[in-house]
């Protein structure tokens, strides 16, 4: 009898504790058009176009130059890093350790950029240097451990989307 009027109690309080978890969970999602107040008081002087009404004011260069060459001294650090930006305007003369995106291009050349700007396509950051005393093949860029290493490829094109490396920058 102990038994069943126990199994009794857990079950009726894992049922109020299910209950009170999904109480509060059936609201109305926000609308994602807002919706109008009030009619505008003057009727608009022009009519509406689909055309910006100025051309911007930079585009992004196709190919972004390269800024110099990063070439890799292979110690151990650790920390967070620092971007790439601020990595190039202090004083070179000191190693870097800098953050940013590793990726080995369809050329295989190695680039080290600021940013990643869709990861699907994939485009960089405008800021980018070449990296020098880095391996481009060998299990560094083997897509079969990808899931492991963090590696991505898109296009032909293999990046690690955060990476911190530490060496000398050239310009």
């Amino acid at each position: 009898m102990k038994t069943s009027i126990r199994s009794l109690l857990a079950a009726s309080t894992i049922a109020i504790l299910l209950a009170a978890c999904g109480a509060g969970t059936t609201s109305t999602p926000p609308s994602s058009e807002p919706s109008p107040t009030s009619p505008p008081a003057v009727a608009p002087s022009e009519a509406p176009s689909l055309a910006p009404s100025e051309a911007p004011e930079e585009t992004p260069a196709a190919n972004p130059t390269v800024v110099g060459t990063l070439t890799i001294i292979g110690a151990a650090v650790d920390g967070p890093g620092e971007p790439l930006a601020d990595a190039l305007a202090r004083d070179l003369t000191q190693p870097v350790f800098a953050r940013g995106v590793l990726f080995l291009d369809t050329e295989e050349q190695l680039y080290f950029a600021d940013s990643i700007v869709d990861a699907e396509a994939p485009t960089f950051g405008d800021l980018r240097v070449r990296v020098a005393n880095y391996p481009t093949d060998g299990p560094t860029w083997d897509m079969a451990s990808a899931d492991l290493t963090g590696l991505q490829e898109a296009n032909g094109i293999r990046f690690y989307a955060d990476t911190k490396l530490y060496g000398t920058i050239t310009q």
